[in-house]
């Protein structure tokens, strides 16, 4: 639990910042922050009373957490006296959300298809993580073939688990996800190394992966990770498995589509939180998933597209030292997956 000075600085901070105006004057906060019961314990809720001397037009303004990254989303829902719940994406260029009283000839706009494709394409240019994974999944010169399988794969297991996730059928806690998906990137470029060194070496590294999710699963047996020990065995058996396949096969390449389809599972989760979060009614879940899943896409596709080329150049211009660099490039790649999955793991 946040303490309590945290959170009298954020309820303070929230109070600045989300503010709702009527007839262009600001409403006042009235009476104390209260806590609202969160279905996502990573996360808190929090309400407060205002008092408003003008009338309509009504209008939300958020300017939150725009000092931190101007490139910030957010997610706001607007329900007036009973009235149907709307829902809209709010960025640093717009930022205002007007909102109509039941009644009046004005309609509450929310946001359509489009919106929630800029949010899909925001969320997977700004989420350096799964930006890594991918990068880490091309890194070992792959071939058009097999950048097309990854992505496919990729592509259709996040595809599903977003699905299920944004639906409510399955709702994982989040913060196992996230390290979850930290824990995805130390794997691929684990898997980087071991193809790049010898017999002796990838021995070693095997061992120290198997040391780490060893200790991973005794201390979420010891309750201190919030990673499942159950999920963490079967991750490791997964892992341990694929590599000692590749050493049965004369393309290891071949087969990153398979790992790609299943961390793609993990990663669909984290996609879905940005998009759960709203609550959205029934009518309004399949434009949004849409959308969304077609904007993590498009801004997946376009990464690949500028990144794979120049990866390509890279490797074939230095090809006497392409695991060098293979290595060179995989080693940042595996620290921050281990710092992510470390950091988001340890209660």
């Amino acid at each position: 639990m946040p303490a309590p000075k945290a959170l009298s600085a954020a309820d303070q901070y929230l109070t600045q910042h989300v503010r709702l105006y009527a007839a262009g004057e600001p409403c006042r906060p009235s009476g104390p922050v209260v806590s609202v019961p969160s279905p996502d314990p990573g996360q808190i809720g929090r309400a407060w009373g205002i008092e408003c001397e003008g009338s309509a037009p009504l209008e939300i303004r958020f300017d939150g957490f725009f000092e931190v990254s101007s490139g910030h989303l957010h997610l706001a829902r607007a329900q007036v006296e009973g009235g149907p719940a709307v829902e809209r994406v709010l960025v640093f260029e717009s930022r205002r959300f007007p909102v109509a009283i039941p009644g009046s000839p004005a309609t509450t706009q929310g946001s359509g298809l489009f919106d929630y494709l800029t949010l899909g394409v925001a969320h997977i240019v700004t989420g350096v993580d799964h930006l890594l994974f991918l990068l880490a999944l091309l890194l070992a010169g792959v071939s058009v073939r097999q950048v097309a399988t990854i992505v496919t794969g990729f592509t259709a297991a996040h595809s599903v688990t977003l699905a299920l996730g944004v639906l409510g059928v399955i709702r994982p806690d989040s913060a196992a996800i996230e390290a979850l998906i930290g824990l995805s990137i130390v794997v691929v470029a684990f898997e980087n190394f071991a193809e790049t060194v010898g017999p002796a070496l990838r021995r070693r590294l095997v061992a120290a992966l198997a040391l780490l999710l060893a200790l991973a699963t005794a201390a979420s047996i010891g309750g201190r990770f919030a990673v499942p020990a159950m999920a963490l065995a079967g991750v490791g058996l997964f892992t341990f498995c694929y590599l000692g396949l590749l050493g049965e096969v004369t393309q290891p390449g071949s087969l990153r589509w398979f790992v790609a389809f299943v961390f793609g599972l993990v990663h669909g989760f984290g996609f879905a939180g940005a998009l759960a979060e709203t609550a959205l009614p029934a009518g309004r879940v399949a434009h949004a998933l849409l959308g969304f899943n077609l904007g993590v896409e498009l801004g997946q596709l376009a990464i690949v597209v500028l990144a794979w080329p120049l990866l390509r150049w890279a490797l074939r211009a230095r090809a006497t030292s392409q695991a060098l660099l293979i290595q060179f490039g995989s080693a940042p790649v595996l620290a921050a997956g281990l710092y992510w999955f470390l950091s988001r793991a340890v209660r």
